[in-house]
């Protein structure tokens, strides 16, 4: 069956065209994601091995040492998954479409094998012939686009600013071996379900003519579509009352998986919707309108390919940006309203802090009512089963809660004792301690302390996670604060303006910035924004051209199989601008239903995910990328349209040169 395998791949070379394709490209983009992370694991966390430590026994008496000032590569460590995540979803949804759907536009090749005796096995051993002849192939053409990009992928990185320092490419041999094996793998395991049912085509499929689809739904995708829409219901119903830590994978993941259900399930329900879709087009184009609803009718395979593609990559980034968005925007919505101090002081220098005299001066002016410097500092805290690095700050509980609106969940607010610490909620129900209850931690370069916790806050981003007393000493070098919050009174409130130019200039313009409140978190906002955008390029590019490449494979796929029905439209009298607007008007359906849907699921799992966000008074707004996903949608529609209509055009040449050769081939010659 190897023989007839490669025979079968040579003559029908472009329908494994787009699985050749979409498989080397996911390879690569597997590639790139794993040279990436395996770039940041390369980077010494400790270059020089001089920084203080601290060491601690956790609750079962082992003693952990941990540095400080290690570099953080958690952050872009964690982008570089979740891009290869997605980009590893994409893949297997689109690599186990086209071997789908592949074999059900070779129905009647698969009746014929069995009409002249092939068993159900040799079938199924052909079919797995052609994927290893496709895969092979590809996989190594994506290793070394890979190999290429790799080097390039983690220069353009550096240029974001998501490391914490320049990364440098390291070796690619173990990256693109897993790179290769998953997409071996994926090409298998996507044609291992595709060849059960090339196995079981009947030898009566040899003589159907027409592309009808005998079946709309098969065991295999309502046995995996089901679970698939159930277990994506479940998890976005239980995202709003999990809490933020909790319902962000619940919403990515629940929706990822309503979007695999809604794809499987598409055979059944969305030649219906079409239909819907195409009766305004009845009404504008008779005919054309007329031959596209009556092919997404009866093709119902073919119509869930081209939806599938669309429906997936929209849903997929639309649900991780709409999060992140949302995320950004609910902190940042909660920290306005917590604020009531009016201005802001800060560093005239960006990455400077602030002196205590500068701070010292601030409090003794006549106009402040109150002034909140929280000094950050890293602290090693000891659990009960481990050590870990916390955020903590050196700072006056009773004026933070009046430059903010804190509210004390238990405990009792007041000035911190030696030997006492505040802690924020998100702390306490993350680790379990409370108002009363000791925690043993450790500044680095110092010995461990035990501190009772006197108060609880929750107080939104305004509140670290632990706050020591603002006389704490043995930190080295010793903390000094990123920024200042003034309170003013009554009278410096009503001229806020003129209270922070006189300011300025009292501290000296060539030191310090004051700002009001709002035009502080204006640039600030900006800021977030510039690097949530930054995030979601490096999580969402690459798959979605990934996957626009995909939406173009498919369609070549399909158009491949439709020459004898075009033949015969143009026999019938169909002209070739009908046959042109029939191609413009299925592909126009199938993409905006595509985004529908993806609307719809992605909807469903924002709001859900919005549910478990709180923001001080009021409620947590939801943040769409409008203009991202727009592109997104127009690239869809631009791809889709352009696709098509080429490949309609070449298949209407080859109608007209099949026509017009015969009527040669009778012309007697001339003699001269």
């Amino acid at each position: 069956m190897w023989r007839i395998s490669l025979q079968s791949v040579r003559h029908y070379w472009a329908l494994f065209a787009g699985t050749f394709v979409a498989l080397a490209l996911g390879v690569a983009l597997i590639g790139v994601s794993a040279a990436a992370l395996a770039a940041t694991w390369a980077v010494d966390g400790t270059p020089d091995g001089s920084n203080p430590t601290a060491t601690l026994k956790d609750g079962a008496g082992t003693a952990h040492t941990l540095s400080s000032g290690d570099l953080d590569m958690g952050g872009v460590q964690s982008v570089l998954a979740m891009a290869g995540v997605v980009s590893a979803f994409v893949t297997v949804f689109v690599i186990a479409g086209t071997c789908a759907f592949g074999i059900a536009l070779r129905r009647r090749d698969m009746g014929l094998l069995r009409l002249v005796g092939a068993g159900g096995g040799q079938v199924r051993r052909m079919v797995l012939g052609e994927s290893l002849a496709v895969a092979v192939p590809a996989a190594a053409l994506g290793c070394a686009v890979a190999a290429v990009t790799a080097p390039v992928a983690v220069e353009a990185l550096n240029g974001t600013g998501l490391s914490p320092v320049d990364l440098r490419p390291g070796p690619l041999l173990w990256p693109l071996v897993f790179a290769a094996g998953s997409g071996l793998v994926i090409a298998v395991l996507g044609m291992v379900a595709a060849s059960k049912r090339a196995a079981r085509a009947r030898p009566s499929e040899a003589l159907r003519e027409a592309d009808l689809d005998s079946r709309t739904m098969t065991v295999g995708r309502a046995v995996t579509g089901v679970p698939a829409l159930l277990a994506g219901a479940v998890m976005v119903a239980l995202a709003p009352g999990s809490g933020a830590e909790a319902a962000t994978p619940l919403a990515l993941f629940g929706t990822m998986a309503l979007a695999i259900g809604a794809t499987l399930l598409g055979p059944w329900y969305l030649p219906p919707l079409l239909l819907l879709m195409a009766v305004p087009l009845r009404w504008a184009d008779p005919v054309a309108g007329r031959l596209a609803a009556e092919s997404v009718r009866t093709s119902r395979r073919r119509t869930a390919s081209l939806v599938g593609p669309v429906l997936a990559i929209l849903a997929i980034v639309g649900i991780f940006t709409t999060v992140f968005s949302t995320t950004g925007a609910a902190t940042s919505a909660d920290d306005r309203a917590r604020t009531t101090a009016q201005l802001v002081v800060e560093p005239a220098r960006d990455g400077a802090t602030l002196d205590r005299d500068t701070v010292d001066r601030l409090r003794e002016d006549p106009r402040v009512a109150a002034v909140s410097a929280p000094a950050p500092l890293e602290i090693a805290v000891a659990g009960p089963y481990s050590v870990w690095k916390e955020q903590a700050a050196l700072a006056d509980p009773v004026a933070l809660s009046r430059t903010h609106r804190i509210t004390v969940v238990g405990g009792s607010l007041g000035p911190l004792e030696p030997g006492t610490v505040a802690i924020s909620k998100e702390f306490s129900e993350w680790y379990g301690n409370h108002a009363g209850s000791t925690i043993t931690y450790s500044l680095f370069g110092g010995e461990p302390v035990r501190a009772k916790v006197a108060a609880v806050l929750d107080g939104g981003s305004a509140v670290p996670p632990v706050v020591l007393p603002p006389d704490t000493r043995g930190a080295s070098p010793a903390p000094r604060p990123e920024r200042a919050a003034v309170l003013l009174d009554g009278r410096g409130a009503a001229s806020a303006g003129a209270a922070a130019a006189e300011l300025t200039e009292r501290l000296g313009a060539d030191r310090v910035r004051v700002l009001s409140a709002d035009t502080w978190f204006g640039r600030t906002g900006t800021d977030q924004d510039r690097l949530n955008s930054l995030v979601l390029a490096v999580l969402t590019v690459p798959a979605s051209l990934y996957a626009l490449i995909a939406v173009a494979s498919t369609l070549v796929m399909s158009y491949s199989r439709r020459g004898r029905e075009i033949a015969g439209m143009r026999m019938i009298g169909v002209s070739a601008g009908q046959v042109r607007r029939m191609a413009l008007w299925e592909t126009l359906a199938t993409t905006v239903l595509g985004a529908l849907i993806a609307a719809a699921v992605v909807a469903w799992g924002a709001h859900a995910y919005r549910g478990s966000l709180s923001v001080f008074g009021g409620e947590p707004p939801l943040s769409v990328p409008w203009g991202m996903l727009g592109t997104l949608f127009a690239a869809c529609v631009l791809v889709g349209v352009v696709v098509s209509l080429a490949a309609t055009g070449r298949l209407l040449r080859q109608v007209s040169t099949a026509t017009t050769t015969p009527h040669r081939a009778h012309r007697v010659p001339q003699k001269v």
